[in-house]
């Protein structure tokens, strides 16, 4: 296993607070090429934020069979792709490292890392004095449909959703795209070709249209962006997002049709979808059953394993994964059919369609055992969701939120990315740092407030939250009086 250990020069290694980061994947380039980052002023990511705040030692890991912590031939054993034994990992790391490391320890991920770091407290509760997960989806299934619901019912105004249910179904329904798109791609006469041709891209981008958006977008982008597509679109004779295949030439980060100009003039230069031009599009490599070579479930570049199917591999044994069925969008008739394109196309549930993949058995026994561990923790749990992520949907449950140890904080106009700096809802925000601070101590450089010609000040615990008093005055560790 790779870890990348950073410490802050102006503190005590061996007594600071010491925050362990999952990624729950490889480790993230930045960290490896600027590890010092994690100290700058303006580090409020998720990722960063805690170890800022105390200006702890940040010890960021890798989960075994990604990058660089993959053993020799991984791809001949899986079962040792478990979460079982990544714990096992972790915690291995945490015993060494506190015989050096004598401070506090949190533990934080965001996403995967975020499922990892409950994980962690599972198996090993005993390894941290609190646990941070961010964004953490858990599923009870292998194609959990909760995370649908919350996109449809929560987040969005009814203007904007209708736009985005106007695009995906008028996306599904016009005839003339798939003309475009197959006639575009070499060999057309096949079902084979039409499996391969960028038809599969436009079929996931009208799938996952929106999701994206909403997962690492606030509304009140989204709302500007789309205002600002229109005068795009309008500005090259279009009157509406419906005219042509505006989904596929939307980047699905910032969903912006800016850079796509020449693909609405090669459009409207070809209104016959016959005649387009014929593109050379780079094939899928048929999929082969699985355990044979290395090739095919690693390939590796510039001597790094990159992995294609360990996160394929987790979801359908024992982590679960979402499903975004077409139901919703155009009824109940016309649903199966594009469900099993939307399998076939998109992404991790793509996977689940291949031959080593099916062959695979979904067992919800991790997901009840971490529930459990979770509804009777005895070490504190902080869950923090943003408002306007799709993954907030599959967020852990209340039935399993105790109110004790364990409390779960959806912020408001946040989405996957979601941080406590950002103050986005003053109250949870100062809640979620304040229960930090009751394990890990006041913030190093908050200690005292610098008011001049009063009597120092003495911190206090009171309903688990630590106050500053200061003669007869009452101060939040931000400064804020207190009533």
């Amino acid at each position: 296993m790779r870890a990348l250990i950073t410490v802050d020069n102006s503190m005590d290694p061996t007594t600071a607070v010491n925050h362990l980061y999952c990624t729950g994947y490889a480790l993230y380039q930045p960290f490896v090429d600027s590890p010092d980052d994690t100290f700058k002023k303006e580090a409020n990511s998720c990722a960063e934020e805690i170890a800022n705040r105390y200006r702890a030692n940040y010890i960021s890991i890798e989960h075994r069979y990604y990058a660089f912590s993959a053993p020799s031939q991984c791809w001949t054993n899986l079962d040792d792709l478990r979460a079982k034994e990544a714990a096992e990992d972790f915690h291995n790391l945490v015993v060494a490292l506190k015989k050096v490391l004598k401070g506090k320890w949190v533990m934080s991920g965001v996403s995967k890392g975020g499922i990892t770091t409950l994980l962690q407290h599972t198996f090993h509760p005993e390894d941290m004095d609190i646990y941070v997960p961010y964004s953490a989806p858990f599923f009870d299934s292998d194609r959990d449909t909760t995370m649908q619901t919350y996109w449809y019912q929560n987040g969005w105004n009814q203007e904007l959703l209708d736009m985005f249910m106007s695009i995906r179904q008028t996306g599904i329904s016009d005839s003339t795209i798939y003309n475009i798109f197959y006639k575009m791609t070499f060999g057309g006469n096949t079902s084979d070709a039409h499996a391969d041709t960028i038809y599969g891209s436009y079929l996931t981008n009208v799938a996952l249209f929106g999701y994206e958006e909403h997962t690492y977008s606030d509304t009140a982008s989204i709302r500007k962006q789309l205002y600002k597509n229109t005068s795009v679109m309008q500005q090259y004779g279009f009157t509406n997002y419906c005219d042509t295949v505006y989904a596929y030439m939307f980047d699905r980060c910032t969903f912006s049709l800016d850079s796509f100009g020449r693909w609405i003039d090669t459009l409207r230069a070809y209104p016959d979808a016959k005649q387009m031009p014929r593109r050379k599009v780079a094939r899928r490599r048929a999929f082969e059953p699985f355990g044979i070579t290395e090739d095919e479930w690693w390939v590796r570049q510039n001597g790094k394993i990159v992995d294609n199917h360990a996160y394929s591999y987790q979801a359908k044994c024992e982590l679960g994964y979402y499903d975004l069925r077409y139901n919703l969008i155009v009824g109940e008739q016309a649903a199966p059919a594009w469900n099993a394109a939307y399998k076939k196309y998109v992404g991790v549930l793509r996977n689940f369609e291949t031959p080593w993949c099916k062959n695979l058995t979904f067992n919800r026994s991790l997901y009840d055992r971490a529930m459990t561990a979770t509804q009777n923790a005895t070490k504190p749990i902080i869950l923090i969701y943003g408002e306007d992520d799709t993954w907030t949907g599959a967020a852990v449950k209340d039935a399993f939120i105790n109110g004790t140890n364990v409390k779960k904080f959806i912020l408001p106009a946040q989405n996957h990315s979601v941080t406590f700096s950002s103050n986005t809802d003053q109250g949870k925000c100062d809640a979620i740092r304040a229960a930090l601070d009751a394990v890990l101590g006041a913030p190093q450089d908050i200690k005292q407030l610098s008011l001049q010609g009063v009597e120092p000040a003495r911190k206090v615990l009171r309903n688990g939250q630590i106050f500053i008093l200061r003669g007869d005055k009452t101060y939040t560790l931000t400064g804020t009086e207190v009533q």
